[in-house]
């Protein structure tokens, strides 16, 4: 039987698809405790993970409750986003619970929820002195918010209105006609990596609760680390390799890695994101060596070759990890190429955050093309084509217009965000080098974030954040919706009001 879209289905498919997300979130929850059994003396922190899955299992069982039996089929305009937003808000929420149980203040508690699901990698924690069970669910954060919430129970549930949520959330190539089986295949790919990186870091002798650690930082781009000073703790060029292969890996496009993993080399070395990808590092790390060799901070060419490529495929796959201590200080006119980086990010459908390669290769392609037809005859039509997942496509002016008014977009919240910083008293350049790595999900910082931030400067950074992981259009089309939904209630109470008012009159004259 055929739907039509209506309000009511917009709030059983939020019910419906908050009530599983809670239970998601309780087993994520309950994992660090498995810890208890190598670190029995962090028991006294146990509760800080039991209490908050408890409420997460009751919230989660009440409203799946509430929507038993009735299903949405179709949702209305922009309703995917609301939902998206919603989720997200919600998740973050329930996931600050235990950083608020072991002491943090409320925005800090916020601020690392939503760098973790976000898998931005900015942090207020002492990784020194926090428990293993602290440090294993900021883990688990990047592992469930790397590929995206919607899509973890979009492949858990296969949801009526799974297509509109899959889509929404940024998942626009899918490997299946079904939006569960390409879910499937994504979470197949996604974890088959992290279980790769974790023994490849054991063989090279990285401890195994580390390898689970930074295996799942390195291919969420997560960059939450369990050492003050990263990757670079172990001084190990082996596992700089690993941790660069991981990283690419994560920030690549799902689609292109099943397409290498088949034999389509030369598919996968064509697909646009890949070739941009590719050029980029190879302009920014020559050049991030240099600086580190003129400067004297690599002792050797060989060494700040690696130091150099790591530190850029970390910026550009927005992971945040780095083997070189505070390089954002130490970079010098390397910083040129890094913010550059900064603002390009990953590929589209991949755990990577930022402007995505895709964009930034359609903006150049498309300002070459317009160049172009310029000084060319009205006559010649020349074609506007790209090459994705071994196709040639064309490219038409409605793509390319979306294409500029969200990099338009993109750098218009980059500069309010600097001028909020700003307010909050810091310098321009670490108020754009700051907003701009939360924006991107990068997770490099320039010293803004620290445990000692104000609550104003975490909040900023924490809305960056959100904004990052959903894209902008989705924001704010989810707060449209649910702007919206509100003028809608107030509207149908006012007109119920209106309704009642004359019976209300005549039983208080009936009374009189």
């Amino acid at each position: 039987m055929s739907q039509t879209a209506s309000p009511k289905l917009d709030r059983i498919a939020l019910i419906r698809s908050l009530g599983f997300l809670c239970f998601m979130l309780t087993v994520i929850l309950l994992a660090p405790l498995v810890l208890l059994a190598f670190w029995p003396e962090e028991s006294h922190e146990a509760k800080a993970f039991l209490v908050p899955s408890a409420l997460s299992l009751l919230l989660g069982g009440i409203l799946i409750s509430l929507s038993r039996g009735q299903h949405a089929l179709v949702l209305r305009k922009h309703a995917s986003s609301m939902i998206l937003l919603v989720l997200w808000t919600v998740a973050v929420a329930i996931c600050a619970i235990p950083f608020l149980m072991v002491g943090y203040s409320v925005p800090q508690a916020f601020f690392e929820s939503m760098s973790g699901l976000t898998t931005t990698g900015l942090s207020v924690t002492d990784v020194e002195a926090v428990s293993h069970m602290v440090l294993l669910y900021r883990s688990l954060l990047h592992l469930i918010g790397g590929v995206g919430l919607v899509l973890v129970l979009t492949a858990i549930l296969a949801n009526h209105y799974g297509m509109q949520l899959f889509t929404a959330e940024g998942h626009t190539d899918r490997l299946s006609t079904s939006p569960f089986r390409s879910a499937r295949t994504i979470l197949s790919l996604y974890g088959g990596f992290i279980i790769a990186g974790i023994i490849l870091y054991v063989l090279f002798g990285m401890p195994l609760f580390d390898a689970i650690n930074y295996s799942i930082s390195a291919v969420a781009t997560g960059g939450f680390s369990i050492h003050t000073d990263s990757i670079g703790h172990y001084q190990s060029v082996p596992i700089d390799l690993i941790t660069m292969l991981l990283m690419l890996l994560g920030a690549t496009n799902f689609m292109a890695s099943s397409m290498l993993f088949h034999g389509k080399i030369r598919d996968f070395f064509t697909h646009i994101e890949v070739r941009c990808v590719t050029v980029l590092l190879a302009i920014a790390g020559p050049v991030g060596a240099v600086q580190l060799v003129v400067d004297h901070v690599s002792p050797s060419v060989l060494l700040a070759i690696d130091q150099s490529f790591f530190q850029m495929i970390s910026i550009l796959s927005t992971t945040g990890l780095t083997n070189v201590d505070d390089y954002l200080h130490v970079c010098g006119f390397a910083i040129v190429p890094a913010i550059v980086l900064m603002f390009v990010g990953g590929n589209t459908d991949s755990t990577a955050g930022g402007l995505k390669a895709f964009r930034f290769a359609l903006g150049a392609k498309s300002l070459y093309w317009d160049f172009r037809d310029a000084l060319r005859s009205e006559r010649t039509v020349s074609p506007r084509k790209i090459r994705r997942f071994g196709v040639e496509r064309s490219v038409t002016r409605a793509e390319t217009s979306q294409n500029y008014a969200y990099v338009i977009a993109y750098f218009t919240i980059a500069c309010l965000g600097t001028f909020g910083l700003m307010l909050c008293g810091y310098s321009v350049q670490d108020s754009f080098i700051e907003f701009v790595s939360a924006l991107g999900t990068v997770g490099l910082s320039v010293g803004v974030t620290a445990a000692t931030a104000s609550a104003p400067t975490l909040w900023i950074l924490t809305v960056a954040m959100l904004i990052a992981r959903l894209e902008i259009f989705v924001f704010l089309f989810g707060l449209a919706r649910i702007g919206a939904n509100i003028r809608d209630i107030r509207r149908n109470r006012r007109i119920r009001q209106k309704e009642w008012a004359p019976r209300l009159r005549k039983m208080e004259d009936d009374h009189g």
